[in-house]
């Protein structure tokens, strides 16, 4: 038993088939392939037009039934005549190809301003691709409401009777209408791009769930993976739906990040601050060692030891300095010093050397400040 060949046809990037040699000798006949349309079967080497392989329309030998099946040459896609496209990646608009990790990137630093724009221009490029779809309105409309529903929110939080609570349960309403219309919006756009795309190459499926959670960063995969189709005719698989999912970590690490950082931030600021305390009190040291060195012992406050007014010896933290029977208690009263240190005290102590002089030490159990934010000299 034995059957006619079966040729394979390659039309606009595709190939069809496979047919019977009679069926393809129709078809010349009808004009519907011409002399440089590409045809292959088993047994030939490469593609060649048909004008060659059928040069006086004689029929060819078949090839045994029992034959195995073999797949032609590479450099057309499998397809049906019935139902083939013929997409070429000239004939698609060129898609916003920026990377999606680079979009998540520029929305973070712009503080989210980036992410107000971006969906509408992913939404403009599909209706280049379905002038039916309605994305953009539904994404105007999904902005609009947020920025109504997010005024009257702020407007019902000032207490004006009944009608601001009703003004901001009104906002919240709108806010959540906001989410579903932006969701809406992106699901819209999938269902267009899968429309566009459903036959030939290439084929486009969008993950619902993917979508919902990750829609602008999903979609602009999508769309990057398109515009390498278009710039190289290459198919390769669109990115793997799990690497969206490894976003969920990221706020995971800049938390854990945060918390290592924000503290060891504000334990330095305490310890500079701190520092100042030094300098302010280095007139008040050598006001109280003149003392000292004239008459043997400690002054009891700012007049003995020739100082002005404790709250007259102030730094940009410091708010006073007080002689206390010779030692020096630094206060940090100031509006500029941070929390930590607000209303707590440095004491430096006097000690004298035996031969008149005297030597500072600033590790008194009097200072109220914390250990952790000393130098580590001054620490009990």
């Amino acid at each position: 038993m034995s059957s006619e060949a079966k040729y394979w046809i390659g039309r606009n990037g595709q190939k069809h088939g496979p047919y019977g040699e009679a069926s393809v000798r129709q078809w010349i006949g009808e004009g519907r392939f011409g002399p440089d349309t590409l045809v292959w079967r088993e047994g030939m080497a490469t593609w060649q037009p048909l004008a060659q392989v059928f040069p006086d329309v004689a029929p060819a030998p078949p090839p045994p039934f029992d034959a195995p099946a073999v797949s032609p040459p590479g450099g057309f896609f499998t397809g049906d005549p019935s139902d083939a496209s013929g997409r070429r990646p000239a004939d698609l608009p060129a898609p916003p190809s920026m990377h999606w990790g680079v979009l998540l990137l520029l929305v973070m630093v712009t503080f989210g301003i980036f992410g107000l724009i971006w969906p509408f221009i992913q939404s403009s490029w599909v209706r280049k691709v379905d002038p039916r779809s309605r994305a953009t309105l539904m994404l105007g409309l999904a902005f609009g409401s947020f920025v109504l529903g997010y005024g009257m929110v702020i407007a019902g939080a000032v207490p004006r009777g009944e009608s601001a609570g009703g003004a901001a349960m009104l906002g919240l309403l709108l806010m959540m209408a906001y989410i579903v219309l932006f969701v809406a919006a992106y699901f819209s756009m999938a269902g267009s791009l899968e429309r566009h795309f459903n036959r030939g190459t290439p084929t486009v499926r969008i993950g619902g769930i993917t979508l919902f959670f990750f829609n602008v960063y999903y979609l602009q995969g999508q769309l990057r993976w398109l515009a390498r189709w278009k710039e190289t005719g290459r198919t390769d698989p669109p990115p793997p739906k799990g690497v969206f999912y490894l976003l969920w970590l990221f706020p995971f690490v800049l938390g854990i990040l945060a918390a290592i950082a924000i503290p060891a931030y504000q334990s330095y600021l305490v310890r500079a601050q701190v520092m100042e305390a030094f300098s302010v009190a280095r007139s008040a040291e050598a006001a109280v060692a003149g003392y000292y060195a004239q008459h043997g012992d400690l002054p009891k406050d700012n007049t003995d030891a020739g100082l002005g007014a404790a709250d007259s010896l102030t730094g940009r933290y410091v708010s006073a300095v007080d002689v206390d029977a010779g030692k020096l208690v630094i206060h940090f009263d100031s509006p500029q010093a941070t929390a930590t240190l607000r209303g707590r005290a440095l004491v430096l102590e006097p000690h004298g050397d035996g031969q008149g002089q005297l030597q500072w030490s600033c590790d008194s159990p009097e200072t109220t400040i914390r250990p952790q934010y000393l130098p580590i000299r001054c620490r009990p």
